[in-house]
């Protein structure tokens, strides 16, 4: 390559490189297929301890309602940036609740609640429930991983990724 094609190349090359489209959030998989039942038992049967250390039975915190549950960890950047939508979605629909489970240390989720507040539940699961999140729906164990279920605590979708929240919302209030 010769030097006016080099400097071509570094003209055009950021030009390409702010243009190109942004990624588009995950869609919903309602194909809850994927879900296994054996591991869904187990993951309503946790108590996991919120930021006060106190158990919360996940079972209890559905409470007849459709529940967003959304594994995530502070060093995630997609978790981190979905999670201020979530918390308006949690707000703003009554019907519709919202779980996180942090896949991270306490010490790490703690310090992002007193930075970045949100008014639903942050449990904390460490690392050692990737495993049961793989078998939820998740094979490859990626981050952030969404299970919604619905007042019975059946499985209608998942969301591998970071969520489209219009699409997430839509979705509540149907199932609502």
């Amino acid at each position: 390559m010769n030097r006016r094609q080099l400097v071509g190349a570094g003209v055009v090359l950021p030009f390409l490189l702010m243009t190109r489209p942004v990624r588009a959030g995950a869609k919903l998989n309602e194909d809850v297929s994927v879900v296994d039942e054996a591991a869904l038992t187990e993951l309503l049967g946790l108590s996991l301890p919120d930021l006060n250390g106190t158990a919360v039975s996940l079972r209890d915190v559905i409470d007849g309602r459709l529940t967003i549950i959304n594994f995530w960890a502070s060093w995630c950047a997609p978790c981190v940036r979905e999670m201020p939508a979530l918390d308006a979605l949690h707000k703003k629909q009554e019907s519709v609740n919202v779980v996180g489970i942090g896949l991270d240390t306490v010490a790490n989720i703690e310090a992002f609640a007193r930075k970045t507040p949100v008014s639903y539940p942050l449990l904390t699961a460490g690392a050692g429930k990737i495993s049961l999140m793989r078998t939820l729906g998740n094979p490859k164990g990626g981050l952030p991983f969404t299970l919604v279920l619905d007042s019975k605590a059946r499985p209608l979708a998942t969301i591998l990724g970071e969520i489209e929240m219009d699409d997430l919302a839509a979705f509540a209030l149907r199932h609502a």
